[in-house]
């Protein structure tokens, strides 16, 4: 079992496909493992506001929503069906589930979950995925990367819950552009989505942050 974890937490250090195709550098580029992470501290903080979401569920979810793809691609949109990619992750994730046994008992009915898309927690990790490809071209296009700012319309677009719309929307902005953007967006959710509070937040770390030096 801990060998199968081992090699999870090695395939799982692939770059993302949307960034191999943007020519990002190898060197920044972002991988599986850490979008995974980001989604699941997003999935934190946001389920921190909403009682009536299981909390627990959606953090476990936004760990595991892209495990299929230690082994499968990372495929983007266009290049296979929903279908067929739904089949080839899915007989993955099941793979998986044999191997890990008790420690990764629930793995496929989350997983299976996530992609039904027919709870509140399943559509809010899939929103907060999505969000995250438009924070992380964020700072891509700091580094000139142009090619990154279609993602931002694209999220738009898929986004429904009125706080993750919001929270893009602020970010947009770019009104605190020497603010990591990842600080600005975790800061947005733990604020709810609270402008004002954001900004006050926003205002006191950009001077932190020249008082020290950092």
């Amino acid at each position: 079992m801990f060998g199968k974890i081992r090699e999870i937490k090695q395939w799982l250090d692939k770059i993302r496909t949307w960034w191999q195709k943007r020519n990002i550098a190898e060197e920044i580029a972002e991988t599986i493992r850490q979008h995974s992470k980001k989604v699941e501290k997003a999935a934190r903080i946001y389920g921190e506001h909403f009682p009536d979401i299981d909390q627990n569920k959606l953090i476990k979810m936004a760990k595991i929503h892209d495990i299929a793809e230690y082994k499968e691609k990372d495929y983007v949109p266009w290049e296979i069906s929903p279908e067929e990619k739904h089949e080839r992750e899915k007989a993955v994730v099941l793979e998986l589930q044999e191997s890990l046994w008790e420690k990764w008992s629930e793995l496929f009915d989350l997983w299976m979950e996530f992609e039904k898309q027919e709870t509140k927690e399943a559509q809010i990790v899939k929103q907060l995925d999505q969000l995250d490809a438009s924070v992380q071209a964020m700072e891509y296009e700091k580094l000139w990367y142009d090619n990154v700012k279609n993602f931002y319309p694209y999220t738009l677009e898929r986004l429904r819950d009125p706080v993750l719309i919001k929270v893009l929307e602020i970010l947009l902005k770019k009104e605190f552009t020497a603010i990591n953007a990842y600080d600005q967006y975790f800061t947005l959710l733990e604020c709810n989505g609270d402008d004002i509070i954001f900004k006050e937040k926003m205002k006191k770390m950009f001077l932190k942050r020249n008082l020290i030096g950092v």
